[in-house]
């Protein structure tokens, strides 16, 4: 059991509700002496334990600081990731995704925790990276093409001009034996309440947590290595910054 405390200035009470449904969680307030802590607060106190960091940006080397890595937790992910680590798509050549927000979406961290996303599928550092981006009136577009030893890429769509409403993404790999994607305009329910259906992406956003606490909790438990995440998380900042 690990006792975990958490201290978010948002989406406490999802993290909450994730932790209560796993059973390897003990919830106890950070004066209970917890095991680890989980917060959006890169600079609380930790008192030796171990953190994950939700939702900040740790450039720097801090030791105990893990950088979480969410777009690796969804469902839709972990099932492509295996299927393709099961062999199911042969050599993997190319991933594409697009990432279309609002403007007051966090845009920075939503691209670098994408960019890393691609680096966790093809398992390597890339060796070409080609970026563009354009803008007016604060609506940007930018695309990131990243190239691998393997011969593979990694192209990367992100937009921020849709307004108030539903975002969109995708996330499509093609191997050298099949592909696989996931897509929120297949990912749609109908709802009818007179008049046109209406055609309704399902909430998810938030279904990430419980894997993403999973992971934290064994790499604790298990003494794991707690600067994975952070190279990780900053080899995806460095190509952000290098792509733009």
């Amino acid at each position: 059991m690990i006792r975990l405390a958490f201290q978010l200035s948002n989406n406490q009470e999802d993290f909450l509700i994730a932790a209560s449904w796993v059973d390897e969680i003990e919830v106890v307030s950070t004066d209970e002496n917890p095991d680890a802590i989980v917060t959006d607060d890169a600079n609380i106190q930790s008192n030796e334990k171990p953190i994950l960091l939700y939702g900040s940006s740790p450039i720097e080397r801090k030791p105990l600081i893990v950088p979480a890595l969410p777009k690796r937790f969804f469902p839709e992910v972990i099932a492509l990731r295996e299927s393709l680590d099961a062999g199911n798509l042969g050599k993997l050549g190319l991933i594409r995704m697009h990432l279309w927000n609002q403007q007051n979406s966090d845009e920075v961290q939503e691209i670098v925790h994408t960019i890393d996303l691609a680096l966790w599928f093809f398992g390597t550092e890339p060796e070409h990276i080609h970026g563009t981006t354009s803008a007016e009136n604060e609506i940007k577009c930018s695309l990131i093409h990243l190239g691998f030893e393997c011969g593979g890429m990694a192209l990367l769509d992100f937009n921020n001009s849709l307004p108030a409403g539903d975002n969109y993404e995708s996330l499509c790999l093609i191997g050298s034996r099949g592909a696989a994607y996931a897509d929120d305009h297949r990912n749609r329910n109908l709802f009818f309440s007179g008049g046109g259906p209406d055609a309704k992406c399902p909430d998810t956003s938030m279904n990430f947590i419980g894997p993403m606490l999973e992971d934290f909790i064994q790499k604790v438990k298990t003494g794991a290595n707690l600067e994975s995440n952070l190279k990780s998380y900053n080899e995806a900042f460095k190509i952000f910054s290098e792509a733009g």
